[in-house]
């Protein structure tokens, strides 16, 4: 399933990327943002579990912003699960 999230509260205007049945992560693309820190984190989640980013990723904050592309990845991903899992 393919999936785009709209991000609140950072400089990156959306994410998208494909989940699996088996919640395994490909093709994330963050639009906007930080071209390096965006395209890092994409490459290091290429193809983890969705739940193991989520761990990861949750609760990072980017300066003195309550969130970062990270969070806003793992606020996706928990969106994206409960809608392939409904």
């Amino acid at each position: 399933m393919h999936f785009t999230h709209n991000n609140s509260g950072v400089c990156s205007r959306s994410v998208s990327f494909d989940i699996a049945p088996d919640h395994t992560v490909t093709g994330i693309t963050f639009i906007g943002g930080c071209p390096g820190n965006t395209q890092g984190v994409a490459a290091l989640a290429e193809g983890m579990k969705a739940e193991e980013i989520i761990e990861r990723c949750s609760g990072i904050r980017c300066g003195a912003k309550s969130t970062s592309c990270p969070d806003q990845l793992a606020k996706a991903l928990e969106k994206a699960i409960a809608e392939l899992d409904k």
